[in-house]
């Protein structure tokens, strides 16, 4: 049973469930569009995807427990919902609750995912990169479980932190908030400068180089979210309590749109991919003319094999014997390529061993 609201009473629900509903079929559409792109265009699955597709439903849950909330009152000041059936702020509070466990993990999944998207597309073995990688994990995992750990026993008992009218006690909100916000933001910002110096270092023209830039910027967009959920953080948190269904969804707006944007950015590469795909683009982008400079394979995750040249020197290196039989297998599926007198078909998916990017300035 909904609430009675006559006309004119001041309500910042209707607006934010529109808010919230379009997120939820923009994060549905990039997840769907993101499995239809490894099938079509036969993309391996990795743990990428895996952890991309778990932001999604992670997503999917908070955005739903929000429209649910909605139906409680939230947007209407307290007062009034606690006037018509007090019960309802319970329920709310108990969404509530529930929906920060999701949100927590809808941030720190896509995270996990773009690192995973790095170790994928930068397949070189560089000591440096792999460490970075493995400390940004770690520190995104402990983030997360020490987030679950404080969120679930915030107050003893566990109940009050959805009916703050039983006896007890709970932490205080506001440093926890700033605290987990700021690594939460300063993570994101590591995560997104790591293939800066990888990208400005290849041999390739500079407008390439800014133009793959933006591309991985964009994969990685949330950092503007995450830095607006920080500054909503010191001005709503610290009197929210005083009326939370009245003044929460002013800072809600911003955990839909960090978790949302999370979600519909780490997509944007298979986007691209598929795009490529129907449009029948086969070709690969342009790589150095120096045939001495070495160059590291970056998955198909934009839709095709980018050779990018890299500052290591040296020839390349070719694995014989894993080619040879890719090249065998793909003449029996296709008899034509041996048979057709006057073809060469080239085999352009070359994976070069590189020990260190580094290494080659030494």
């Amino acid at each position: 049973m909904g609430l009675d609201i006559p006309a004119g009473t001041p309500n910042r629900g209707p607006g934010f469930e529109a808010y919230v509903s379009m997120f939820l079929g923009l994060t549905t559409l990039m997840s769907l569009v993101r499995v239809i792109s490894k099938v079509f265009t036969k993309q391996r699955w990795w743990w990428d995807d895996l952890f991309a597709l778990l932001s999604w439903v992670s997503e999917v849950i908070i955005l739903s427990l929000l429209i649910y909330w909605v139906s409680l009152g939230f947007g209407l000041h307290e007062e009034f919902i606690a006037a018509q059936d007090e019960n309802d702020l319970i329920i709310g509070g108990r969404g509530l609750y529930a929906g920060t466990l999701f949100f927590d993990s809808s941030i720190c999944f896509p995270k996990l995912s773009a690192l995973f998207f790095y170790a994928r597309v930068f397949n070189i073995r560089d000591r440096t990169l792999r460490l970075q990688l493995w400390i940004i994990g770690i520190l995104v995992v402990c983030w997360l479980i020490s987030s679950w750990i404080v969120t679930i026993w915030q107050c003893d008992p566990i109940a009050k932190a959805w009916n703050p009218s039983i006896p007890g006690k709970c932490i205080k909100t506001y440093p926890w908030f700033i605290a987990t916000a700021t690594i939460s933001f300063a993570i994101d910002i590591w995560i997104l400068i790591i293939p800066i110096p990888l990208i400005w270092a290849l041999k390739s023209s500079l407008r390439r180089r800014i133009y793959l830039l933006v591309a991985f910027f964009l994969t990685y967009s949330v950092i503007v979210a995450s830095a607006g959920r920080l500054i909503a953080i010191t001005q709503v948190i610290p009197t929210v309590a005083e009326d939370e269904t009245w003044r929460m969804p002013t800072y809600m707006y911003w955990i839909c749109l960090e978790g949302s944007l999370s979600v519909i950015s780490i997509s944007v590469p298979n986007a691209i991919a598929l795009w490529k795909h129907f449009r029948g683009s086969r070709g690969s982008m342009p790589s150095t003319k120096n045939s001495n400079s070495r160059s590291f394979n970056t998955t198909s995750e934009f839709g095709q094999i980018h050779n990018f040249a890299s500052v290591c020197g040296g020839p390349p290196s070719i694995s014989e014997s894993s080619d040879k039989r890719e090249l065998l297998a793909v003449v029996d599926r296709n008899p034509e390529m041996a048979q057709t007198p006057g073809n060469i078909r080239v085999m352009t998916d070359i994976r070069v061993d590189c020990p260190s990017i580094t290494s080659s300035h030494s």
